[in-house]
């Protein structure tokens, strides 16, 4: 007679860990190092359309449609990878790290998650502010909607203003203080003997402690 198994316990032993290192899931290690390519490229665009291009010249209008298409680009991806994230439980990090480094590391993630869709969010609501139609790599795009429901229409100047402040002066810094962490974490770890970015790459994982 064959023994039957049951099938909550069959569900708990698929999630469970097997004793193997395990990392990210392919899906998820390419959304990752896609978006953390992108976001220091739309810094760098940010930076160049208000600062080292003149106002209201072509070339700025040019350099804001590639801007306002990588950001919407980066939200598309931020959104694939929450939701691979909810499907796919990440790996554990590595055995003995601390619980304060558990705690930190998550909190980090967490903020992190919430600015890559704070930022291109608030970004959508400023061109959605104005009457010109948003094109997305040439494609129709639309306003954000509700957004004029919100705040008025027409939206007073004093709420464009204050968008406008937090995207473009609160915001990035913000999130390079997040990334520098992030950045800062993976590095600790990968030098004081637990290391956790073969998780997010193809690099062989590390040897099984003794």
């Amino acid at each position: 007679m064959t023994d039957r198994v049951d099938p909550t316990l069959l569900s708990a032993a698929s999630i469970a860990d097997t004793g193997k290192p395990r990392r990210y899931t392919t899906a998820a290690i390419w959304l990752h190092w896609m978006i953390a390519a992108l976001i220091p490229l739309q810094i760098a665009l940010g930076w160049i359309m208000n600062e080292a291009i003149p106002d209201h010249t072509p070339n700025q209008a040019r350099v804001e449609g590639v801007h306002i298409s990588l950001g919407l680009t980066i939200l598309i991806l931020v959104l694939a990878r929450i939701a691979i994230r909810l499907i796919h439980r990440p790996p554990p990090l590595p055995a003995g790290t601390p619980a304060w480094e558990r705690t930190l590391a998550g909190l980090v993630h967490l903020v992190l998650y919430g600015l890559m869709l704070v930022m291109p969010l608030t970004g959508w609501a400023m061109v959605s502010l104005g009457d010109r139609p948003i094109s997305f790599w040439g494609l129709p795009w639309p306003h954000l909607p509700g957004l004029q429901a919100l705040l008025g229409n027409p939206t007073p100047k004093a709420s464009r203003h204050a968008l406008n402040h937090f995207h473009v002066y609160i915001m990035i810094w913000i999130v390079l203080l997040s990334l520098a962490l992030h950045v800062a974490g993976a590095l600790k770890h990968q030098f004081d003997g637990r290391p956790v970015l073969w998780r997010m790459t193809r690099l062989k994982p590390p040897p099984p402690q003794a």
